[in-house]
């Protein structure tokens, strides 16, 4: 079977992306089809939730494996689409950025006969969201000295580390101080 899903963004109004895949393709082989085909880092941790019709999780499948043994998560690599999608309008949020909790939404508006050796794009329009927001790396109200100072605490507190240091290579381990 070929599944055709439709994905958008609540970040950018003007994207949709329309994809065609085999029923018998791995999660984790879409995974890197959106990766690719949005040029987002493929070294981030992500996950599928198969949702119910008002979006909410119901089942997550991992990249990882969490060692969780639930019927409520599978991994990736280990899971074919067609296990847990079985009719259109089946939706999924597609977490691209686990810190910030940004998603893609996903819907299966389609099941046609036939097989697909690999996935192909129907239809990309608009921009996607990007990777990362800048929120994810910065904190704008964050200061290191007001930190500090919170905790009672100077530059002169802190040992910055010097050279007069002693030298302890020699000693073999006293395995009694072990927790």
């Amino acid at each position: 079977m070929i599944y055709h899903f439709r994905v958008i963004s609540n970040e950018s109004d003007d994207f949709i992306f329309e994809i065609a895949i085999d029923s018998k393709t791995l999660f984790v082989d879409l995974h890197n089809y959106i990766q690719s085909e949005l040029d987002f880092d493929k070294s981030q941790i992500t996950s599928f939730f198969l949702t119910d019709e008002d979006w909410n999780k119901e089942i997550e499948i991992t990249l990882l494996d969490m060692m969780v043994d639930s019927e409520h998560h599978k991994v990736m690599d280990q899971v074919m689409l067609e296990d847990l999608l079985t009719q259109p309008k089946q939706r999924l949020l597609y977490t691209f950025d686990i810190i910030a909790d940004r998603v893609l939404f996903m819907e299966l508006i389609e099941i046609n006969q036939g097989n697909l050796d690999k996935p192909a794009c129907l239809r990309k329009e608009g921009t996607p969201p990007p990777p990362f927001t800048d929120d994810d790396f910065s904190d704008n109200n964050f200061n290191v000295d007001e930190e500090f100072d919170s905790f009672g605490m100077d530059d002169e507190d802190m040992d910055w580390g010097n050279d007069d240091h002693e030298d302890y290579s020699g000693e073999e381990p006293d395995e009694s101080n072990y927790y």
